[in-house]
């Protein structure tokens, strides 16, 4: 982003210098992409199984639907649609996020089984329907399965709470916002939502810097309300931006001294001496071309101010 800036503000500063009017077309791209077309196997059929909280019971339209919503709100190992409508293929759609199918749990006495167990959907292409928890797409794929490095209650929030404590969907969505955060150490997600669950609705904090302190993070009484999880997507380190800044400060500032040389040069070649006669008299004159310029210091320094903000 400082490289963007340093670049449209030599962009500016140049043109000025040479009082060339440059005129530029840019064409805007939009595209759009297709709802993701998933597959499931069906494990079993059930007439009972423990449903989930109210947070991962979601009404659908159809079984593929559910596919959909499971694949869309990682992690999602299984899903079980329950039949509502029968013609209509109507239903809903029971998430289990973080864990995986207890064959145990279920009872298939009855004579009309109405819930479907489907495996993890599988999908080809294109992003799925529901974009809820869904890593971002500037976020790494490993912010989709978080893992808890640990949970428990107590644990401080991060001294700048204005900027790094925020609204988030669920722990996936939390690590995400820590991937492209410009400083992000570890989060604490802390649920906020009926199921006290790390999948839902919450607050996501956000430490830029540091490492987890165990010692600060109590037991709980009861569940627990705070949720550890590390940076698994950390941003590559800001010395190669350093780098590239400084090479391409050179790179102008090159540019501008082999200007100030071509001006110099030129202005020198523009000058010479014509003799004629009028009148009788002999004169010479000196024409000064005005096709020549230097550029000012000023303009270096402010190469050198914008190259100290563009690294820094």
């Amino acid at each position: 982003m400082q490289l963007a800036f340093f670049g449209a503000s030599v962009a500016l500063l140049v043109p000025t210098a040479l009082a060339v009017a440059t005129t530029t077309t840019t064409s805007t791209t939009t595209s759009t992409t297709a709802a993701a077309s998933c597959t499931a196997s069906l494990i079993t059929t059930l007439c009972s199984y423990p449903e989930p909280g109210d947070d991962f019971a979601v009404a659908e339209d159809s079984t593929a639907s559910c596919w959909d919503y499971c694949h869309a709100n990682p992690p999602c190992s299984f899903v079980i649609f329950a039949a509502g409508n029968p013609t209509l293929d109507s239903g809903t759609c029971w998430l289990y996020p973080g864990e995986t199918y207890n064959a145990s749990a279920g009872s298939s006495d009855c004579t009309n089984p109405s819930l479907s167990v489907y495996s993890e959907p599988v999908c080809s292409s294109g992003s799925a329907t529901s974009t809820a928890t869904t890593p971002t797409a500037s976020a790494c794929a490993a912010t989709a399965t978080p893992t808890a490095i640990a949970s428990g209650c107590d644990y401080p929030a991060p001294g700048d709470c204005f900027d790094g404590c925020v609204a988030s969907t669920g722990a996936t969505n939390c690590l995400s916002l820590c991937a492209e955060a410009e400083a992000c150490s570890y989060v604490v997600f802390n649920p906020h939502n009926d199921d006290n669950s790390p999948y839902a609705a919450g607050t996501c904090w956000i430490y830029p810097n540091g490492t987890f302190d165990a010692s600060s993070l109590s037991t709980c009484s009861g569940d627990a309300a705070q949720y550890v999880y590390d940076n698994v997507c950390p941003k590559a380190s800001s010395s190669g931006s350093s780098s590239k800044a400084s090479s391409y400060v050179a790179g102008i500032m090159n540019y501008t001294e082999n200007l100030n040389i071509t001006a110099s040069t030129a202005t020198g070649s523009n000058s010479s001496a014509t003799t004629g006669s009028a009148a009788g008299s002999t004169g010479t004159t000196e024409n000064s071309a005005s096709g020549g310029f230097s550029l000012p210091a000023s303009l270096a320094v402010g190469v050198a101010l914008l190259m100290w903000q563009a690294i820094c």
